[in-house]
């Protein structure tokens, strides 16, 4: 990368006010003396294809994608990565030669949030929620090892894409509560809170919610997004700058 001319990278979602992913990937920027500088873009959904078509037409080192656009920014892209081909989502672009390049690296942050906490393999694991992140989700638990895996969601129809997709178990959502004992390990991909999706938690179970904002609301094994956050930021940065970067560095800045 050309270190004499500036080249903006860009976080593209709705909302964004909440986002940390500035603080990490500009710290890195700042620690290797990469001229660029990362920005939050809220862009409203009637706004989303001329604002991307815009930004095709500009100089950009990388995209990051949040929700609720990880599946409609694939109609932009140039060539899509095995990955991110096969979780159907994407939160990475790489620009290369004027073509921009999808990947995913959500999944990644999934793998080390859980090697991190030293994840037993052997859970029954049960996610709620069907959206942009949880293919993502799903593909970082394979990786690791989970095979027993099930998903239940409101809209029982996007739950049984994503059921056959991966060849997972499915559950009705009427019967969450009621069956929510039976799971050892409770993945939340909704924007709610898991106090808003259930009755009863349980002391043996862990409670992972894919948000870093989230309250934890007196759960006791309770995991949140920050290191998703940190490693799939990392994953990117990687992509978009050929640097294997000091985990300390983009640590740091977040915590």
């Amino acid at each position: 990368m050309n270190n004499n001319k500036a080249i903006p990278t860009f976080l593209l979602g709705h909302p964004v006010s909440h986002s940390r992913s500035a603080f990490i990937q500009n710290a890195a920027f700042n620690y290797y003396k990469i001229n660029s500088v990362y920005l939050a873009i809220d862009i409203n959904p009637l706004m989303f294809d001329i604002t991307l078509a815009g930004l095709k037409k500009i100089e950009i080192l990388g995209l990051n994608i949040t929700l609720p656009y990880k599946k409609d920014i694939m109609k932009f892209i140039d060539e899509l990565k095995p990955e991110a081909k096969l979780i159907d989502a994407v939160n990475t672009i790489e620009v290369r030669d004027e073509k921009w390049i999808a990947h995913n690296t959500d999944w990644y942050g999934v793998y080390k949030t859980l090697e991190i906490h030293n994840i037993n393999k052997n859970q029954n694991l049960l996610i709620i929620g069907a959206g942009g992140a949880t293919g993502a989700v799903i593909y970082g638990l394979k990786e690791y090892g989970i095979a027993n895996i099930t998903i239940t969601n409101r809209t029982i129809s996007k739950a049984e894409v994503l059921k056959n997709q991966f060849e997972i178990d499915l559950l009705n959502f009427k019967n969450l509560n009621k069956s929510i004992k039976d799971y050892s390990m409770i993945v939340n991909c909704t924007t709610l809170n898991f106090n808003e999706l259930l009755n009863d938690f349980y002391d043996n179970s862990i409670y992972f919610d894919l948000k870093y904002y989230s309250k934890t609301d007196n759960i006791k094994n309770f995991i949140d997004g920050s290191l998703m956050l940190l490693y799939q930021g990392i994953k990117a940065f990687k992509i978009w700058t050929d640097i294997e970067p000091e985990i300390e560095i983009m640590k740091n800045a977040l915590f």
